[in-house]
């Protein structure tokens, strides 16, 4: 009987499997850097560096950072937020309080500058738009004379962040020459977007 060759032996390779691999720490790597480069490159709001326009409104703009910094802690609310809020120019702050009304984190900030009502409250309806901020609730301020403006923006920190923006009605000064308006900053983090 005559044996019957063996068929030949196969030989297996790694080599498609180290170009899989390869592949995959290449992809892995390009979207790393890609989204390094992309959280660099894209502030979290264009926040003005000194007075700037408004468009729209009769006043400027500056930062709020140094005007909202008696209510940080413990870094809250996140950067992205505080970069968010401006205030006229001039503004002069007041007094500050935490109303803690069910809420993590709330906080407010009294503020006056010397312009109406209406001039505060365009340059606000201006800047939500312009920096990011949806518009909740606009209209008539609860149980206190005035308007308010609420806005929404997302925080850093993985919350919802609101802005209410209360606007006392204009009151003269200097003999009744110059409007002197009481404004009030609150900044509360809610738990989900409403």
């Amino acid at each position: 009987m005559e044996e019957q060759p063996q068929p030949p032996r196969r030989s297996y390779t790694m080599k498609p499997a180290l170009i899989v691999g390869a592949l995959a720490v290449v992809i892995l790597v390009s979207f790393s850097v890609g989204a390094a480069l992309t959280k660099t490159a894209s502030p979290s709001a264009k926040v003005p560096k000194g007075p700037t326009a408004v468009p729209g409104s009769s006043l400027r703009a500056v930062s709020a950072t140094g005007g909202l910094s008696v209510i940080e802690t413990g870094g809250q609310p996140p950067v992205n937020v505080l970069d968010a809020i401006t205030l006229p120019v001039g503004a002069v702050r007041g007094s500050f309080t935490n109303p803690g009304e069910g809420s993590t984190f709330d906080h407010e900030v009294t503020f006056s500058v010397d312009a109406s009502d209406g001039a505060v409250l365009g340059f606000y309806r201006a800047e939500f738009k312009h920096l990011g901020w949806r518009t909740v609730t606009s209209g008539a301020a609860t149980h206190q004379p005035g308007e308010q403006i609420v806005g929404q923006i997302a925080g850093d920190d993985g919350f919802y962040w609101q802005l209410g923006v209360i606007v006392s009605p204009s009151t003269f000064a200097n003999g009744g020459t110059t409007n002197v308006t009481r404004f009030t900053l609150r900044v509360l983090q809610v738990e989900d977007q409403q």
